[in-house]
C-alpha cells in the first residue's frame, strides 16, 4: 500500500525506474497466484518438474530482495 508514495515527490511520476518498481509490487501477486495455479494443474498432470520450475517464478521477486539484505548485513 505505500507504494504509491513513490510519487509522492514533484516529477517523480516520469521517472521510469519508479513506475518499474511499482508495477513489479503490484504484478507480484497476480505471478504468485498464476504460478501456484498452473503448478497445480502440472502437478495434476504427473509433471512434477515442471510444476516444480513454474512454482518457483514468484522468486524472481524474493532473491533480488534477499541478496540486497545479504549484501547490506556483511558490508
Amino acid at each position: 500500500m505505500m507504494s504509491v508514495m513513490m510519487f509522492d515527490t514533484p516529477g517523480s511520476e516520469k521517472l521510469l525506474w519508479a513506475q518499474a518498481l511499482f508495477a513489479a509490487i503490484w504484478i507480484y501477486p497476480l505471478a504468485l497466484l498464476a504460478s501456484m495455479i498452473v503448478s497445480w494443474i502440472l502437478y495434476h498432470y504427473r509433471k512434477m518438474k515442471t510444476a516444480v520450475t513454474i512454482g518457483m517464478v514468484p522468486l524472481l521477486w524474493v532473491l533480488p530482495i534477499v541478496a540486497l539484505l545479504g549484501y547490506a548485513n556483511l558490508s
